[in-house]
């Protein structure tokens, strides 16, 4: 048997290897038939065609594990590792001692021969990035298996993803600290602000909504929070244009007629929690205004990138002048 794991969604992929690994390891315990191979310089491919090929005696069940083979091996390499997989890929598909795991951290260039090889032939997962009902599904089923008398509330959910965002990765971690905090009780807003640290992102929600209040003051006492807190510059720059740009995205959809969260959310692949803050804050800006101040981002961005003004400069300035 063949499986190939890929996918924008490492942590996840990862997990699923580990998994695959564990559950073989009950009945080998000694590991004696698993291979495992990082694909570098230092592995070369007659190793794993060696290993995918040699029965062991102790282990009747083999398990071959193969990482990154499409984004670390030289094109010769791939080269002669595909030659191998075709000449006996009916052999290998239907060997049932042998489980074979190609595992690549991230989504590969759909136009390499192997990826084309294994997504035809291979039982396949493609773990794509979490958004929406699937993201809040699978926060609330990793509660449940760190601790399966927690709970969390919908608001708390929320603003969990609105804090975090969707990285599986970091995620996991402060799931694990909320869970083991509330133990059989369910997790509130309270606790996540308590304990998980919101992220420049999220923030970035509370300057736009000063500057669409009017309230410079509050807005750049807000940048300046992030700069003496030692964000990098050019990532507050980059979110305010992430956060217009969104904003115009979704009043240019309700221009046209579409004003369901839902469709929003599926439209621009963004949380519903997200496209509802996001809503809130186009009350305070008509749609000429967000074009109006997304052209003055993109112009502020050309000055930053070809060297006119100081970055710290150019926020200070277009706070004060949006």
């Amino acid at each position: 048997m063949i499986i190939f794991l890929y996918g924008e969604d490492s942590f996840r992929s990862h997990i699923k290897l580990l998994e695959i690994k564990d559950k073989y390891l009950e009945s080998d315990k000694s590991g004696s038939g698993l291979s495992s191979f990082e694909c570098d310089e230092k592995v070369l491919p007659d190793k794993i065609i060696n290993s995918l090929e040699t029965a062991n005696l102790l282990a009747p069940k083999r398990l071959v594990i193969i990482k990154r083979i499409i984004s670390s091996f030289l094109e010769a390499d791939q080269k002669k590792m595909l030659d191998f997989l075709k000449k006996h890929e009916k052999r290998l598909l239907e060997n049932k001692d042998l489980v074979a795991v190609f595992w690549e951290e991230n989504q590969p260039k759909k136009n390499n021969a192997i990826y084309k090889f294994l997504e035809k032939n291979a039982k396949k997962q493609n773990f794509e990035k979490l958004t929406g009902a699937k993201l809040d599904s699978w926060i609330i089923g990793k509660i449940k298996k760190i601790n399966p008398g927690a709970s969390i509330s919908k608001a708390a959910l929320e603003k969990l993803i609105l804090y975090v965002g969707s990285d599986a990765a970091i995620l996991d971690k402060e799931l694990q600290k909320l869970a083991d905090y509330s133990g059989e009780n369910m997790i509130i807003e309270n606790d996540v602000d308590a304990l998980v640290s919101a992220n420049l992102d999220s923030n970035i929600f509370a300057t736009v909504d000063a500057i669409g209040a009017n309230n410079k003051k509050e807005a750049l006492l807000l940048l300046h929070r992030h700069l003496k807190k030692g964000d990098d510059p050019f990532y507050i720059f980059s979110m305010f244009l992430y956060q217009f740009r969104n904003l115009l995205k979704i009043a240019d959809l309700k221009e046209s007629g579409i004003s369901s969260e839902y469709e929003i959310s599926k439209i621009t692949k963004m949380h519903p929690f997200v496209i509802r803050k996001s809503l809130g804050q186009i009350r305070n800006f008509s749609f000429s205004k967000l074009k109006e101040i997304y052209q003055k981002l993109g112009s502020v961005d050309t000055e930053i990138k070809t060297g006119k003004i100081d970055i710290k400069l150019a926020l200070d300035k277009l706070v004060a002048e949006l």
